[in-house]
């Protein structure tokens, strides 16, 4: 329950908040057992020291499921897209005609190292290394050495096969894992989330905005940013009116992974006028078709409003499948894959975050950013998506990836405000006054992240 006085609060962290207090205990939004991760402090060291960024290479980065991309993004025989992750990187193509018909590789020439493929995406019968011309089939098989009859024997009788990279599909994504033998299955280290996540159909949905750019901080800093929302109220204030920062479910699940359940349509209880329908509040009405000028009741009444009145509309439309409850019509179902990607998700899609390390320096990171919604030919996501006016939202077209650098606009306004500040956080990470992050039950997602980490880096897992 919420309190009546927000000034004399307090917090039960084995209890929590439930977005839904009378979920029952098969409910979606079911308040998931508490899992406590202790009360430690984490050593500022993991988020700048280049030994702490070597051990996640061995330990972690060579030996843990990655998303890659998306299955749709390479829809027909021959298409590929490249995915790099710290020094190595990695080609996924489509083999064949069939669902399942994806293989990745080494993205290496077996001559002279050369990278085979230099572009995002691209189409071919066959991959040649632009410095020897050296040729290789898309399963893989050695197709060419040129002027091979200058090679003596031993150097090239192995005919030597792009060296296979694991790979796996889950809801539209392509996983990749560098570990020839990885120790769990994609199945088995996703857990319970698939089932979790099924109503929403990703494999259904398209991309309608990539981005990509590098940020100056380790990767970690950004993603226990996206983490938690105990800093909206200070860098994000001015969604309070439509955002509640405060009364938010955490579930903390297997493998390190999480969610984070956060009503929209509803005035964060920082702020004093409860009841007025402001300006964000109207914005929500008129985002889910509702006339704000003839809407009867309070700010408080705002979210079940629109509930009731988007579920039966996209269940009339066709978009609104078996197993998705009411809260979901206006909320953000924050879910984290671990170790490095977040999924905002509404039932029109989801915004998707992926950090990745800077192989050469560790307070740098690759920070990904996609829209991915269901086709329609119109569609208003959540404003903080950063969907441009005009976009493409029918997945007849796959918009090219733009990459862009640090503070340069593009990623709509919320992410541009985080962008400003995450890099600060960086520098004060290496202060001597400084002795290691203090998490609140509100960043309990990070501890339970950094716990799993920590796993890891032990050579626990």
């Amino acid at each position: 329950m919420k309190f009546a006085n927000f000034a004399e609060r307090s917090y039960d962290h084995q209890v929590g908040w439930h977005i839904n207090p009378d979920a029952g205990e098969n409910a979606p939004e079911r308040k998931l057992p508490y899992v406590d991760n202790g009360t430690g402090r984490i050593d500022a060291a993991r988020y700048y020291d280049a030994s702490v960024a070597a051990r996640e290479w061995d330990r972690l980065w060579t030996r843990v499921w990655l998303i890659a991309g998306r299955a749709a993004d390479i829809p027909g025989k021959g298409d590929w897209f490249r995915f790099d992750i710290g020094k190595e990187s990695v080609i996924v193509v489509r083999t064949g005609d069939g669902p399942g018909d994806i293989a990745a590789f080494y993205n290496v020439c077996h001559h002279r190292g050369n990278r085979l493929v230099m572009a995002d995406f691209g189409h071919g019968d066959h991959f040649t290394c632009a410095f020897h011309s050296w040729q290789w089939n898309l399963d893989g098989s050695l197709n060419r050495i040129t002027d091979r009859d200058t090679f003596r024997e031993p150097l090239v009788q192995d005919n030597p096969a792009l060296t296979p990279v694991q790979c796996d599909q889950w809801g539209g994504f392509v996983f990749i894992n560098l570990d020839p033998a990885p120790a769990q299955t994609l199945t088995d280290f996703l857990g319970s989330l698939p089932a979790q996540l099924a109503p929403f159909h990703f494999e259904d949905m398209v991309v309608v905005k990539d981005v990509e750019t590098w940020w100056p901080a380790n990767w970690k800093v950004a993603l226990d940013a996206f983490l938690e929302s105990y800093h909206v109220h200070s860098i994000h204030s001015e969604i309070l009116p439509f955002y509640d920062d405060y009364y938010q479910q955490w579930d903390l699940l297997e493998n390190g992974m999480s969610r984070m359940l956060m009503e929209f349509a509803a005035v964060s209880p920082r702020l004093e006028d409860q009841d007025s329908l402001n300006d964000g509040l109207k914005m929500m009405l008129e985002d889910a078709g509702m006339d704000p000028a003839s809407f009867e009741g309070s700010a408080r009444d705002v979210r079940k409003a629109i509930q009731r009145h988007k579920v039966p509309a996209y269940q009339a439309q066709g978009k609104w499948d078996d197993g998705l409850v009411e809260n979901q019509a206006t909320d953000d179902w924050a879910y984290f894959i671990f170790p490095n990607v977040t999924l905002n998700i509404h039932p029109e899609g989801f915004l998707f975050q992926r950090f990745r390390p800077d192989p050469k320096d560790p307070e740098g990171f690759i920070y990904d950013i996609q829209v991915i919604l269901r086709p329609v030919e119109t569609a208003r996501p959540p404003v903080y998506m950063g969907v441009e006016d005009g976009t493409d939202c029918s997945g007849k077209t796959r918009p090219e990836r733009r990459h862009i650098r640090h503070g340069e606009p593009g990623l709509g306004f919320v992410l541009e405000q985080d962008s400003m500040l995450v890099p600060v956080v960086q520098q004060g990470l290496r202060s001597r006054a400084f002795k290691g992050m203090r998490f609140s039950e509100q960043e309990q997602r990070l501890r339970h992240f950094h716990a799993e980490l920590d796993r890891y880096l032990s050579g626990e897992k």
